[in-house]
């Protein structure tokens, strides 16, 4: 099984699709038989390209997004056009057994079989929550290029309901494979977490949001309830994304600008810090392919408040204090009730240390690859 990857997304922060990708890969690797070819653009490589520094992507992202919509949409669809050439290239002088498409739509290709793994329909249903430019390449590329993918593979039941029902695809054709938290996830000791909270300037008690700060993520959801939950601060961990940011204004109100502590995007072993320290995650999200924080919360020892939408109740389980993220007052009285109730902390620490242990990348890297070899013929 020679595989071509499209490894675009290894260049990007370390977020849920960056994890999905490498976790993915080191796992396959080790299966016998498998064979990886790294392709981003340039070079094919049998190594897996090092992740892009954070400011460095941050910075050229950053400058993309300044463009006027148009203008940044003609450059994203300029550079795709030109990495599919180059793909179809790349085939030509190669025995590939098949090619894995890892973005944000299928490549035109046809000669040999191509899986698409597609995370969610965000782009089609919350679409006036992302950038105008990324909705239009998803408006132009995707259904378009949909009929190259030999099969589809997500990441939920729930999401591959969705793709089936909106995309009108047979049930046959996609399937769903969750994922896990990065093994790097396991609690920390209290003293391994202080230096952390100590460098990061962050109080030693708070409750913790993680994903990139953008419209779906539901923060404002988050900070009002915070408002009626009073003296319990909030630190809110990723890269400032897009959108209309209306959860700053209200970070700004009396009463909330000294408990509100952003820290960015940091490194791993940080984050794993901040979860294993946190009173709880609270993930009001409105739409998830999986919700890779709850899991990683999970595994790190850090009680969960969540969505009870999307994916979340099939990631979590039993695990996590689930609120309607409409509902500001029910997402305060949780909160309340995680601080004040260590008797249900403890219980749901203990169910969210045995819930991530049910996930694991090598089952996920198994049917893959079970996928893998049904589309290129090698039951």
């Amino acid at each position: 099984m020679h595989i071509l990857l499209d490894a675009i997304p290894l260049n990007g922060l370390m977020t849920g699709i960056s994890r999905y990708v490498r976790n993915l890969y080191l796992e396959l690797e080790r299966l016998s038989g498998v064979t990886v070819h790294y392709y981003a653009g340039r070079s094919c490589t049998r190594k897996m390209p090092v992740q892009t520094k954070p400011g460095q992507w941050m910075k050229t992202t950053s400058l993309v997004w300044k463009l006027p919509d148009p203008a940044a949409f003609g450059f994203r669809a300029a550079t795709w056009l030109s990495y599919e050439l180059k793909v179809r290239r790349l085939i030509r002088r190669n025995n590939f057994s098949l090619y894995h498409e890892t973005a944000f739509t299928p490549s035109a290709v046809r000669s040999i079989p191509q899986v698409f793994t597609l995370y969610d329909l965000s782009l089609m249903k919350f679409r006036e929550m992302h950038p105008k430019e990324r909705v239009w390449f998803s408006d132009v590329f995707l259904k378009r290029r949909l009929d190259y993918a030999a099969h589809i593979i997500t990441i939920s039941d729930f999401i591959r309901s969705e793709i089936c029902d909106e995309l009108h695809l047979p049930a046959e054709k996609v399937t769903a494979i969750p994922m896990a938290p990065d093994p790097f996830f396991y609690p920390r000791a209290r003293q391994e977490c202080e230096g952390v909270i100590e460098a990061l300037g962050l109080p030693r008690d708070y409750i913790l949001f993680v994903g990139t700060l953008e419209p779906r993520k539901n923060l404002s959801l988050l900070l009002k309830a915070a408002e009626c939950e009073k003296d319990i601060p909030i630190v809110l961990v990723g890269w400032e994304g897009w959108g209309e940011n209306r959860w700053m204004e209200i970070a700004k109100r009396e009463g909330l600008r000294d408990r509100i502590f952003t820290t960015g995007h940091v490194d791993e072993e940080s984050l794993a810090c901040l979860y294993s320290n946190a009173m709880a995650l609270v993930f009001p999200s409105l739409y998830e392919g999986f919700g890779l924080p709850v899991l990683e919360a999970m595994a790190c020892g850090c009680p969960v408040i969540c969505s009870n939408v999307a994916s979340l109740p099939e990631v979590a389980g039993d695990a996590a204090l689930f609120i309607d993220p409409y509902d500001v007052e029910g997402l305060a009285m949780a909160i309340g009730k995680m601080v004040g109730d260590t008797t249900l902390r403890m219980d749901l620490i203990q169910k969210g240390l045995k819930r991530a242990a049910e996930f694991s990348w090598e089952r996920t890297a198994k049917e893959t690859l079970e996928v893998f070899r049904s589309v290129v013929g090698q039951d």
